[in-house]
């Protein structure tokens, strides 16, 4: 008979995985948003949120190879 987790420790890992893409998905929104509405220092934001995806992709890939 397999051992089941409770609930509290599903939710918990549940909100584990779930934590980095929720934070690549919001920089990436909020980095799509000063870019259209911004000039300059904005922009720059913008690029800056916008790379971080690529940014924990590279970081992922490093710490696996």
């Amino acid at each position: 008979m397999k051992h089941l987790p409770s609930p509290r420790t599903a939710r918990r890992s549940l909100a584990k995985v779930f934590a980095m893409p929720l934070v690549l998905l919001v920089a990436s929104l909020t980095g799509l948003i000063l870019g259209l509405l911004g000039d300059g220092v904005p922009d720059l934001a913008a690029c800056a949120l916008l790379f971080t995806p690529f940014l924990a992709v590279a970081i992922a890939w490093h710490r696996r190879g």
